[in-house]
């Protein structure tokens, strides 16, 4: 199990960093927020299927739920959702 801890956060930079500590740099990895990385790096634990928690959703939403840039329409954290949710197969998402 993953925990990103997303209570705190003020910016997606900070976002970034929660993800970092809490899973990417365990499976030998660090993410600089790139959209398409994301998905690769869910791909990267050993133990499959295994479990996501996101704490904070809430205050995710509040931070990160606005355009990102042209190349992404939806709001970033629609898009982080859907991301996160792609492979039921792989990694059972929990929001809280």
């Amino acid at each position: 199990m993953y925990t990103i801890d997303c209570q705190n956060i003020t910016f997606y930079s900070d976002f970034i960093s929660a993800f970092n500590e809490g899973m990417i740099e365990s499976v030998g990895g660090k993410w600089n927020g790139n959209l398409d990385a994301i998905n690769d790096y869910l791909a990267w634990p050993d133990e499959v299927p295994y479990k996501l928690v996101i704490f904070g959703a809430n205050r995710c939403e509040q931070i990160l739920s606005y355009v990102a840039n042209a190349r992404h329409e939806s709001d970033l954290w629609k898009t982080l959702q859907d991301i996160l949710l792609s492979h039921p197969d792989w990694v059972a998402v929990e929001f809280q």
